[in-house]
């Protein structure tokens, strides 16, 4: 069930009471959490509205959850671009934010991609971060974890690079819904509102964690189309730490 939170809003230029629906996913990584103000600004074809989020009697931004806000607010049309900042300096890594109003009716995805924390202090991250939509295609991303000994990773900070017919997608971290990637296990990542690829070429993986993982295979599928298949042709783990194994990898069909 939605709470609804208390809120401070900025409107520039706008008038009629909006409700909008919006959900914060905070990263799994080690601190990402947060009890500093965090505020959203939601800019869209008509304008622009910002608020604070916080949910009375609620622990906010805890490392993994999802929250979820109701916010009611000036209309600011179609919703084009989002900015997250913050009022303190707890450091806060989000994954993704996705919104809707009740007048730009379906929920759209905006991903932390460049992975940037947010704080005040400029030695832990930004003030704030701009978010744009990529595109309006839907992808399936399948990740096939390997049965040999210490396979599963706990942590490994993964994210990912698809490359298509002359365009590209970004992904925020990939955290399978369990926490982990389990040995054997097959995990799977929707990821929306991403840009036409037409015939998905590559792959890139990254690790930004040292908790070492290896993979048999990555599968990219776009929904209700072909999918494509990636084998891990290096047979390496994948870690950010390269003591462990290659730190990025590009695979290709």
């Amino acid at each position: 069930m939605l709470l609804l939170v208390h809120f401070i809003s900025v409107c520039i230029g706008l008038s009629s009471a909006t409700t909008y629906w919006l959900t914060v996913r905070t990263s799994s990584l080690p601190d990402s959490g947060t009890d500093s103000k965090i505020y959203v600004k939601i800019q869209g074809d008509k304008g622009a509205v910002t608020s604070h989020l916080d949910t009375s009697g609620h622990n906010d931004f805890k490392k993994g959850h999802e929250d979820r806000y109701q916010l009611s607010l000036a209309d600011v049309g179609k919703i084009q671009k989002l900015e997250m900042s913050t009022g303190g300096s707890d450091a806060f890594l989000f994954d993704w934010v996705a919104v809707r109003s009740s007048s730009d009716t379906k929920t759209k995805y905006f991903y932390n991609v460049r992975k940037q924390w947010l704080s005040q202090d400029s030695d832990e991250g930004v003030t704030k971060v701009t978010l744009s939509l990529q595109g309006d295609k839907t992808y399936i991303v399948s990740a096939k974890t390997g049965t040999i000994s210490d396979a599963g990773s706990s942590s490994i900070g993964l994210s990912m690079i698809l490359e298509g017919t002359g365009t590209r997608a970004y992904t925020s971290y990939l955290e399978p819904k369990e926490g982990s990637f389990d040995k054997g296990a097959l995990d799977q990542f929707v990821l929306k509102n991403m840009p036409d690829l037409g015939t998905v070429k590559c792959v890139t993986l990254k690790a930004d964690q040292d908790n070492a993982w290896y993979f048999d295979v990555i599968i990219v599928e776009e929904d209700g189309g072909n999918a494509v298949l990636f084998s891990n042709i290096y047979q390496k783990f994948l870690s950010g730490d390269s003591s462990e194994g290659m730190t990025s990898m590009k695979l290709c069909a």
